[in-house]
């Protein structure tokens, strides 16, 4: 997967949401990453950079109970990578959705959900971030912010390795952003495919 030449984070989603807006609709585009890499926040940009109305469908909003999501025990990585979320509710919130659907969340290549993307993008950042940033934002759920840091530890940074394992999702993008520094992210796309200029 070739990097493209330097680009500022504004040329980079420059870059992005022109690719998305020459989709051919309906078109769902999954915005999959670890935690805390920032995919919310850039698929808040890109709506605003898209000027048209879009779809968001947000996998955080298909969390199970915590009955369901903790059976395996808290700290079990393979419980957040197989039972956090209801997988059939989201599947059916993304196929009803019409137009240009940005949908972002973890583990969306996996096979239950591979087979709803148009589009398929990954926000890269290395597990060192993805803690820091992490148990930045998450310290107020916990009781402090090394409790969080954890759960980075032990259930969430394992599962996400679970993840790549299986599924190998940077391999499986059509562009992979990589956002270690939201400032100056990197902007990779797969062999032939083609950035339109923004």
């Amino acid at each position: 997967m070739p990097d493209l030449p330097e680009l500022s984070r504004a040329e980079v989603l420059e870059q992005l949401a022109a690719a998305l807006a020459r989709l051919e609709l309906p078109a769902r585009v999954a915005i999959d990453g670890p935690d805390a890499a920032g995919k919310t926040t850039m698929v808040d940009e890109l709506e605003k950079l898209l000027g048209e109305p879009v779809v968001r469908v947000s996998g955080d909003a298909f969390l199970r109970p915590k009955r369901e999501r903790y059976r395996r025990g808290r700290e079990s990585p393979e419980g957040y990578y197989e039972d956090a979320f209801d997988h059939a509710a989201f599947r059916a919130s993304v196929a009803e959705a019409v137009g240009l659907v940005l949908v972002d969340g973890v583990f969306l290549f996996r096979e239950e959900l591979d087979d709803l993307w148009s589009y398929r993008v990954f926000v890269e950042i290395s597990e060192e971030e993805s803690l820091r940033r992490g148990a930045r934002r998450d310290r107020l759920l916990h009781s402090s912010r090394e409790a969080a840091e954890h759960l980075y530890r032990v259930r969430y940074l394992p599962a996400q390795r679970m993840y790549h394992a299986r599924v190998e999702p940077r391999d499986r993008a059509d562009i992979v952003v990589v956002n270690e520094s939201p400032a100056e992210p990197r902007l990779m796309v797969r062999r032939g495919e083609q950035l339109p200029d923004a």
